[in-house]
């Protein structure tokens, strides 16, 4: 009996490991998605200041920036960074919007998504039409665990509203009395490309407005929960009998 629980958890495992991120599963689209970002003046440019992860950083706010998109890809740097300057940046999550989404080209198998070093490519054959200046690979600066643990939760095919400022950050180590010595600057337009095209983004809300794959995500971890707990019981019986004999 607990051979065959164990191999159906596996395999549902297995397979809800790949679908609960199939961002071209998802059909239903909220109004909100269709709609470019917004980027609005600010009066206050005062300096944001902290300390973390033996960084003190300095942030120069320019704009106000509220984005919502379709999330075709996430990278979490903190999985393999040794950086300490990168901890504050744990996730680069690439979102596109508008024509992008109600033309459903994130459905054509023709169009991929990828994210490495920092950067997030669209790659597609044959004639698409995809539109690259709705498309934006976002740095996310986070300073509140609340928003960090929602950004956690997020995965491909959600729909997501990220809400803050646009900002240039200065950063050095904390117990350095000298200059800042890192410096990086935040795009100001969705229309440009390459190096430095990229927002940085100082969250201060996030919010999933739409979950995607919700089945195939509720039945991932119930069947991790069920594989460790069926491990673990496998180990208790084998030390069990062990101390027994």
């Amino acid at each position: 009996m607990h051979k065959y629980l164990f191999v159906g958890l596996l395999l549902v495992f297995i397979f809800t490991f790949f679908s609960r991120n199939n961002v071209r599963s998802v059909n239903e689209v909220v109004s909100a998605i269709i709609e470019e970002p917004l980027q609005s003046r600010i009066y206050n440019h005062d300096t944001i200041e902290f300390v973390k992860n033996g960084y003190a950083y300095s942030l120069t706010p320019l704009f106000d920036y509220e984005i919502n998109g379709l999330l075709v890809s996430k990278v979490n740097y903190n999985l393999f960074s040794t950086d300490k300057f990168e901890r504050l940046f744990p996730f680069d999550v690439c979102l596109i919007w508008g024509s992008n989404v109600a033309r459903g080209l994130y459905r054509d198998t023709r169009v991929r998504f990828s994210q490495d070093c920092r950067w997030c490519w669209a790659d597609w054959y044959g004639n698409v039409n995809f539109n690259l200046n709705e498309l934006s690979n976002n740095h996310l600066l986070v300073d509140n665990n609340k928003v960090l643990k929602l950004l956690k939760l997020m995965v491909r095919g959600d729909q997501i509203k990220i809400k803050g400022k646009l900002v240039n950050i200065q950063a050095k180590l904390a117990n350095n009395p000298g200059p800042y010595d890192i410096t990086w600057n935040s795009s100001l337009s969705r229309q440009d490309t390459g190096a430095g095209a990229c927002e940085l983004i100082y969250v201060e809300q996030a919010e999933i407005l739409k979950k995607a794959n919700v089945i195939s995500r509720t039945l991932f971890r119930f069947s991790s929960y069920g594989l460790l707990f069926l491990i673990a019981w496998k180990i208790i019986n084998f030390i069990r009998e062990l101390i027994m004999d």
